[in-house]
């Protein structure tokens, strides 16, 4: 029996997927998407996981999948590949026919050259298929951040062209902005945040808020199209990346002026509408150096997002030379000189190293002739890291004779470090930075 989603009412929607009557599909088994799948599995929901990488699908239907990065999401799907209601494919056809939502997650990124442009390449792939395999009635759910505009003016197309049918009349679109955070995803999903839910029509919404009200208990807000919902998510990390260059030049400020910046800042915390974020030795992750690309692409006139972004951009080789600077300062000049960085992600506990600002680190010191080790305490396939630049995870061994020693993470190894440990291993000719006042020892508040 044909199912047609945009005549079924919340109510048999809701009960459809409880009861495994209805399905989904999603497209990009990254993070993001193991974990919306994660938490449509634990409402007892079917779900088939569709990704290019043949690799990834053996490990998840052969239960050797490792998903370190979050253990109650592994858990989940470890559970559900064992009960069935769970199975990953390449195969675009066999994942969207055999379903009834499709939720895609697969990313859209920037390619850095001489002018930053965006990378739609493996969404529209994701459409093309989806659009060619779709039925009546189904639903098509974005979940990937976008610039805004992106759907109405470029998926909604290629979903009609490849599909030979209409928006809101033959199927539903919908945008619902992920808002995860690695290593509490399932949290957020759940509990932590209300899901922002829009659609091409008041069908699409209708089918939408009926799907995600059934993981999201902090409810959903609903947004009058989708343009506004992709705009709500760029504008969080837009936000972020701002603020995060305020606390950068700050900081700058108060070590010109021989300040105590987390002093100050611990002071004007006290007053609530004062939120001065924390600096450190850059931005990173897949998520805030991106967005603001976004709207830069076809809003060069953004000053204030242009500013902060090269703020952010050039902070690690300012932190390089303030270093050195400093280092010559207190005992004159090396020949050669040892440099530590502690921590290659880009934020603590986690093992990603995508746009650490750590790498720029490593290759700004490099360039400036300095021995550079790299400590993390995870594992990684590739560290990105220049060719010169060593990685280890034996933390003593990355002390040894340092003189510079950069916290860049802050992973909590890091926190509970003595102040004996650097004493006894690294050089007698040693300096501490730490911007983002991560070890113990040394925080003033």
């Amino acid at each position: 029996m044909e199912v047609n989603l945009l005549l079924m009412s919340k109510n048999d929607i809701l009960n459809g997927l409880i009861e495994g009557k209805l399905s989904i599909s999603v497209h990009g088994f990254g993070y993001v998407g193991a974990s919306i799948s994660s938490a449509f599995l634990r409402k007892g929901c079917h779900v088939i996981a569709q990704d290019i990488k043949q690799d990834l699908v053996q490990e998840i239907n052969s239960g050797s999948w490792n998903f370190r990065d979050d253990k109650e999401v592994y858990d989940t799907i470890k559970e559900a590949v064992l009960e069935k209601r769970i199975f990953a494919t390449t195969d675009y056809r066999e994942s969207v026919t055999k379903t009834n939502f499709h939720i895609i997650t697969v990313p859209v990124s920037i390619i850095k050259k001489e002018k930053v442009s965006i990378d739609y390449s493996h969404i529209v792939e994701a459409c093309k298929m989806i659009g060619r395999f779709m039925k009546r009635g189904d639903a098509v759910v974005v979940e990937t951040t976008l610039p805004p505009g992106t759907t109405e003016d470029m998926l909604k197309k290629i979903l009609e062209d490849e599909s030979n049918m209409a928006v809101e009349k033959d199927f539903a679109l919908i945008y619902s902005p992920e808002r995860i955070f690695v290593g509490r995803a399932l949290q957020d999903i759940e509990s932590n945040y209300p899901k922002i839910v829009a659609g091409y029509g008041p069908w699409s919404l209708k089918v939408g808020e009926a799907l995600y009200s059934l993981i999201a208990k902090k409810g959903i807000i609903c947004l009058s199209s989708i343009k506004a919902a992709e705009a709500e998510k760029v504008f969080e990390g837009i936000y972020r990346d701002v603020n995060i260059a305020l606390a950068n030049e700050l900081e700058s400020y108060c070590e010109r002026e021989g300040l105590d910046f987390h002093e100050i800042v611990y002071a004007a915390n006290s007053q609530p509408y004062s939120q001065i974020h924390m600096p450190g030795v850059g931005v990173g992750g897949a998520c805030i150096p991106v967005y603001p690309y976004f709207l830069l692409a076809k809003n060069g006139s953004l000053k204030l997002i242009r500013t902060a972004r090269k703020i952010n951009e050039h902070r690690p080789n300012k932190i390089v030379e303030r270093s050195l600077k400093k280092f010559y300062k207190r005992f004159g000049k090396n020949d050669k000189i040892n440099v530590s960085i502690l921590g290659l992600s880009f934020r603590g506990n986690v093992a990603d190293n995508r746009f650490s600002p750590t790498i720029q680190l490593a290759k700004s010191f490099l360039e400036r002739g300095c021995n550079v080790i790299v400590h993390d305490p995870f594992d990684y396939k590739d560290t990105g890291l220049p060719y010169g630049v060593k990685f280890t995870k034996d933390l003593e061994g990355a002390l040894k004779d340092s003189n510079i020693i950069v916290v860049a993470a802050d992973h909590n190894i890091y926190r509970e470090l003595e102040k004996s440990v650097f004493l006894k291993l690294c050089s007698d000719k040693h300096l501490i930075v730490d911007p983002k006042n991560v070890l113990k020892f040394n925080k003033r508040i």
